[in-house]
């Protein structure tokens, strides 16, 4: 039998190669850390929630004293109810949406100050990065809470005036993990022969000084998440964050901890929301850093 003889069936279509890519897709999310796969899962699902809260369910601040300390699955209220008849799952469902709001855009603010920050100490050096320094000094020095508590009075408790705040105090450790990533990679020859090929300046810093620090900047922003949620649910429980009708998970708690005996779910499903969203930051967090083989503490000291 001559090679000419042989006759090779084409495969299907579509089947062989749609199979192909879902193997691979399954094979790349297997091949991540466990760690990253867990936290990724929680995010996903309380993103559903969170979907399915703005599409189906009810308005969190809608009242029904009717209703009032209702008990889980009974009276159309899975989760329960509070002690103005808030629906449980309703407030926990939009005050994800709240606290992943508010997190995500301190984490993009706070990062952007901070790389802004870290870039031009580390490639000016000398007064600029002695005072640039000086002042995360100074920010490290001044209590946060104290901070809130001095600016609830004048700002508010809006959501916007919240991310600003958060924002004031989380930005000087992206700036020291920048800062220490360029005074590393200034000194390679690549970047010498840049500033010999007349490359600008700000190109300089943003193409060849920024890239090397972005994983740092990455890992850093996803365990700096989980501390702005708490941020955020500490805050609403004393009273200096969220206030109503915007909904928070730490206000329900904080309403709830009163009727705790007689109504315990008024806290525990907050709580337990809250809680799993810290664990996803915090997961995600480590699996980044296993997977870039890389220490943001190591690298900041």
């Amino acid at each position: 039998m001559s090679v000419g003889d042989l006759v090779v069936e084409p495969p299907r279509a579509g089947l062989p190669v749609r199979a192909s890519r879902l193997g691979r897709a399954w094979a790349r999310w297997s091949a991540l850390p466990g760690s990253l796969r867990l936290g990724l899962a929680i995010y996903a699902c309380a993103l559903a929630l969170a979907l399915v809260g703005a599409v189906a369910l009810a308005d969190p601040n809608a009242q029904d004293l009717n209703q009032a300390f209702a008990k889980p699955f009974s009276s159309g209220h899975p989760l329960g109810a509070d002690a103005l008849g808030h629906d449980v799952l309703s407030w926990i469902a939009h005050s994800v949406v709240t606290s992943l709001t508010i997190g995500v855009a301190v984490v993009a603010l706070s990062a952007v100050v901070g790389i802004v920050v870290g870039l031009v100490a580390g490639y000016a050096g000398g007064y600029v990065d002695a005072s640039l320094m000086r002042l995360v000094d100074l920010q490290l020095a001044v209590p946060p809470l104290l901070l809130f508590i001095a600016a609830s009075a004048t700002v508010g408790h809006s959501m916007v005036a919240l991310i600003l705040l958060i924002s004031v105090v989380s930005w000087v450790p992206y700036a020291r993990v920048v800062r220490t990533q360029v005074l590393v990679e200034r000194t390679r020859a690549s970047i010498s022969a840049a500033r010999l090929a007349g490359v600008s300046r700000l190109r300089l810093l943003l193409v060849h000084l920024l890239p090397p620090a972005a994983t740092l900047i990455l890992v850093l922003g996803s365990l700096q998440l989980g501390f702005v949620l708490l941020w955020e649910a500490g805050l609403s429980f004393v009273g200096l964050g969220i206030a109503p009708p915007t909904p928070s998970l730490g206000f329900m708690i904080a309403q709830g901890r009163a009727s705790l005996q007689e109504a315990w779910w008024v806290v525990v499903f907050p709580g337990t929301m809250l809680a799993l969203l810290l664990l996803a930051a915090n997961v995600v967090g480590d699996g980044l850093q296993e997977l870039f083989g890389i220490d943001v503490e190591v690298v900041e000291r």
